[in-house]
């Protein structure tokens, strides 16, 4: 007895271990960096409130005006702080997280929409047509000569576009405002339009300088910066959904009728690994920080594979919706469960809390500093404009929103003296961004606000606003630029 007591002692018990992985029970962390930030809104759409995870119930912050309903997320630009969604309607909707204001165009008929920085987005009509929204209005129009069927959003302010017509596809590269296509590549991937044009919507989009996409067997990436052939292979069956690391080193690829993901290591160029999985997967869903993947599988399943491993941690029950489920910031997975919504634990699968009545919002998960405290003295805390929600079932008027947002009678807490730095008042947007882009005070670039002067938009490049004029003069200063202070937010 004494022997077994020592020998289970040492191996630090003599528990089953086969079905509870080291650390099952253990505290998820959240890794350092931006602060972990909730998103959620009603499903029927309301207002857009703010939490610092794990604290789901102090409200850092919400919107000013009401959001629409959403159906996705598809970026956020940490700078100017704007978040593009698509709502159930389909029309492009952007958040301005900073002011609280609420923009949407229901002119179009939407079937894709991209953006890279949450400001500009572009979106692929039913018609053929291509459409930019900007913060400033003007929209772009393009109507480009072959059919388009996926949309690739840049940093630069480019768009990259792929197409499909015979057994050929088509990439190119067009720069708005201008209505000409910069760059092009074509090649022959084989099948037909048909299944080409089903494989290009199978795409793990872009990452750092390239973009990922299926074509028919194939899986393809292409060089952004010169729309050269940067990764081609050959998996041996239609292709139905990819999904890649967010370094963009391996990408994980589901094949049509086969239960089990193909692994393709972008430097070897090809498929170096396989994933057994309970089902056919039917979508996948990345994990931001590369912990785990997620893939749908049938009746609400979903399958929760380990990234370090590639191995099937195990199976949660959700309803697999725009939003959810989702990797929350400490590796938690929140999932649906009837009118609930559920953590379950990142190893163990555990339920770890439940949120009553959450499965009838909309989340949404990001890191970002733009809510924490700012100085006077290094300790003032900015206070953000919002407003009462709006009864207006009308979201497109950008100005108005801003100025319900900007009204004192409808903030909840007025804003003490502010000061902003501008840099710039002109009447050329493209100027206007050209500067902004050449500044960077404190980790900030500049951000473009607009306003009409005798029938004409002009567009201010601004910081700030700041709680002394003592903190705007040394911005304005760092910035190594032509500024003047000027009393009140932009």
């Amino acid at each position: 007895m004494a022997l077994v007591l020592l020998a289970c002692g040492v191996a630090g018990g003599c528990a089953d271990r086969s079905s509870r992985p080291s650390g099952a029970d253990a505290t998820p962390s959240i890794p350092g960096g931006p602060d972990p930030i909730v998103l959620r809104v009603s499903r029927d759409g309301g207002v857009l409130r703010a939490t610092r995870y794990p604290d789901l119930d102090s409200t850092l912050w919400r919107s000013g005006s009401r959001v629409p309903a959403l159906d996705r997320i598809i970026a956020f630009g940490a700078e100017d702080g704007y978040l593009a969604a698509v709502d159930t309607s389909g029309a492009p909707v952007r958040i301005d997280i900073r002011l609280g204001t609420v923009t949407a165009s229901r002119t179009d008929d939407v079937a894709v929409a991209s953006s890279a920085d949450g400001g500009a987005i572009y979106v692929l009509t039913t018609s053929g047509e291509i459409t930019r929204y900007t913060p400033s209005g003007g929209e772009w129009r393009f109507r480009p000569a072959l059919p388009a069927h996926a949309l690739y959003a840049q940093t630069d302010g480019s768009l990259i576009v792929a197409g499909a017509k015979g057994d050929r596809a088509i990439v190119w590269r067009v720069r708005p405002p201008g209505q000409q296509v910069t760059d092009s590549l074509s090649f022959d991937i084989g099948g037909n339009e048909a299944t080409l044009r089903k494989s290009l919507g199978a795409t793990a989009g872009a990452v750092g300088d390239r973009v990922f996409f299926g074509g028919n067997e194939e899986v393809i990436a292409v060089r952004t910066r010169d729309l050269a052939k940067a990764l081609e292979v050959d998996i041996g069956d239609p292709v139905t959904a990819i999904t890649a690391t967010p370094s963009g080193d391996r990408l994980f690829v589901a094949i049509e009728d086969e239960a089990l993901l193909r692994v393709v290591d972008r430097f070897e160029e090809g498929v170096k690994g396989k994933i057994k999985l309970p089902g056919v997967p039917r979508a996948l869903r990345m994990d931001p920080l590369g912990r785990v993947l997620l893939a749908r599988g049938g009746a609400d399943s979903v399958y929760v594979i380990s990234l370090g491993s590639d191995a099937v941690i195990g199976v949660v029950r959700s309803e697999w919706r725009g939003d959810l489920p989702l990797v929350l910031p400490d590796g938690a997975i929140a999932t649906t469960r009837g009118d609930d919504v559920v953590f379950a634990h990142p190893t163990s699968l555990a339920d770890m809390r439940t949120v009553a009545g959450g499965a009838g919002q909309f989340w949404y998960t990001l890191r970002w500093n733009g809510f924490r405290p700012r100085a006077a003295g290094l300790d003032q805390p900015v206070q953000f404009r919002t407003s009462a929600p709006r009864d207006s079932a009308d979201f497109a008027d950008s100005a108005a929103a801003r100025d319900s947002a900007a009204s004192p009678a409808n903030r909840d807490t007025a804003i003490a003296t502010a000061f902003t730095v501008s840099f710039a008042a002109v009447l050329d947007e493209k100027q206007a961004r050209q500067l902004a882009a050449r500044i960077r005070v404190d980790g900030e670039s500049p951000r473009i606000t607009t306003a009409d002067r005798a029938g004409q938009t002009l567009y201010r490049v601004v910081l700030g606003p700041y709680p002394t004029r003592a903190d705007a003069e040394r911005v304005g200063k760092a910035s190594g630029q032509s500024y003047w202070i000027f009393e009140g937010a932009p």
